[in-house]
């Protein structure tokens, strides 16, 4: 065997073992809402089942109550999108993440307290977990403090169903290890002076997109999500290439280095 074919075999059984350990994380859908003390959504429907005011999500064609369609929260990975920058609402919203820290900013139209007062709940779902099944669940303040909502009331759903908050900030998908580090909001929509108005909903016509202003200032910040994924170890089949490949080339060596 040629020291190419020797070099060819070792590198690819060396990049299929580092490609096994690190499966694509991305961020599918999201939800905002507006929060008690405890993370919960006040305002529900449906025998406390629903989200029925005070609440956003990344998918189009919610609808909270019947006839009626939700909130749109929008995503965007820089803080002066124009309109085509906007990632979300989207009916196959997928934002890849990649290793270490990834910013994601986000615009809600207005400010609807009827879910509560006391600050903002956040979920965030995975590589398309299901509607009610957050890997991430956040409560922030009005004072800016973080915890994990792990409420058993109304945490909102992408779909508005309540669901169990998921209690922690940081989850595993696959091997990769996915942590919210922050989470801030910049300006509450409708109120203390705030004149971001880069995003607009309309109930009564549907869906309006591309985002646009309104002349109802929008609540938006952005949030952190660390992904960390170990060197881990390959699975079975990787394994297998990986000694067959490094056996082939030790093979050969000896062959090369026996007497004639």
């Amino acid at each position: 065997m040629s020291k190419a074919a020797l070099a060819a075999v070792s590198a690819l059984a060396l990049a299929t073992a580092a490609g096994s350990a690190q499966a694509a994380v991305s961020l599918t859908n999201g939800t905002m809402f507006r929060a008690d003390t405890t993370g919960a959504n006040q305002n529900t429907t449906n025998g406390g089942g629903t989200a029925a005011r005070g609440a956003w999500t990344t998918v189009l064609g919610q609808q909270n109550i019947p006839g009626n369609y939700g909130a749109q929260i929008f995503y965007a990975l820089t803080d002066t999108p124009a309109s085509g920058d906007f990632l979300a609402p989207s009916g196959d919203l997928s934002i890849t993440l990649h290793e270490g820290d990834n910013i994601i900013y986000f615009w809600g139209d207005g400010d609807d307290q009827a879910g509560g007062a006391d600050g903002f709940g956040f979920n965030f779902f995975f590589n398309d977990a299901g509607a009610t099944s957050p890997l991430i669940g956040a409560f922030l303040t009005n004072a800016g403090v973080l915890s994990a909502n792990g409420t058993a009331g109304c945490s909102v759903g992408y779909s508005f169903a309540c669901a169990t908050g998921a209690g922690a900030l940081s989850g595993l998908v696959g091997t990769s290890t996915v942590t919210l580090t922050a989470l801030v909001i910049r300006g509450v929509g409708g109120a203390n002076g705030n004149t971001e108005d880069r995003v607009y909903h309309d109930n009564v016509g549907g869906f309006a997109f591309p985002a646009h202003g309104n002349g109802v200032s929008d609540t938006y910040g952005y949030f952190v999500i660390n992904v960390s994924t170990p060197g881990g170890v390959p699975e079975p089949a990787t394994w297998a290439l990986m000694i067959g490949g490094f056996g082939l080339a030790g093979t050969a060596l000896r062959r090369r280095r026996a007497p004639a």
